[in-house]
């Protein structure tokens, strides 16, 4: 029988569920078992009437209010370094910008919508030959200027392989393969993410303690 008097904290710890962690992190994961909020996977559970991600909660549970990011107003996002959104682990978690959260998911395939990645390249190297600046562009595209110029020295590195893939296999093939790559220079963006994260995630812990 469900005991009512349950507090937040208690009711989430009795959803979860170890389970090997894929990666070389600190202990199991701890796999949410009630609903979940959304197809990515989320946990979710209901908090004072409103249904809240059960590792936000976690992580509010094991550090507090979760910080404002300053660039755009709203709370930092928890990026799952195990890869395991049911995951209420944190020591899998780090802070990171909404930026940050969803390099992620296109690295890791999960992007809504994959082709919105090549949109967005070509729209950058549109804005760029009209003379518009890293800044202005940023704010067309509602991305970091970081982004911008990481998009554009993609163009000027692949633009090359594209032409002469458009030549010999036509613009569809072509615009395929140039997806491909431009998602695995996401992958390395993120590989090199997870190294700051994991340095960022242990100063956390050191102030946490």
């Amino acid at each position: 029988m469900t005991n009512h008097h349950q507090t937040l904290e208690e009711r989430l710890d009795s959803k979860l569920k170890a389970q090997k962690s894929p990666r070389f992190l600190q202990g199991p994961c701890q796999v949410f078992q009630g609903g979940k909020l959304n197809k990515a996977g989320h946990g979710a559970i209901r908090d004072a009437g409103k249904i809240r991600y059960a590792h936000r909660v976690a992580w509010e549970a094991a550090h507090g209010d979760i910080p404002t990011d300053q660039r755009t107003g709203r709370p930092f996002a928890i990026l799952h370094l195990c890869d395991n959104p049911a995951c209420c682990n944190v020591d899998h978690m780090v802070l990171g910008s909404s930026n940050e959260n969803t390099q992620d998911c296109i690295a890791k395939g999960r992007h809504a919508c994959q082709s919105a990645i090549l949109n967005k390249l070509n729209r950058a190297v549109e804005l760029s030959g009209t003379g518009m600046t890293t800044n202005g562009i940023a704010e067309e595209l509602k991305v970091t200027p970081d982004e911008v110029v990481r998009l554009l020295d993609f163009h000027a590195h692949d633009a090359d392989i594209f032409t002469a893939e458009q030549h010999r296999f036509g613009h569809e093939a072509a615009e395929q393969m140039r997806r491909y790559r431009l998602i695995s220079d996401y992958e390395a963006v993120i590989a090199a993410m997870e190294m700051l994260n994991t340095s960022r995630h242990i100063r956390q812990l050191d102030l946490c303690v």
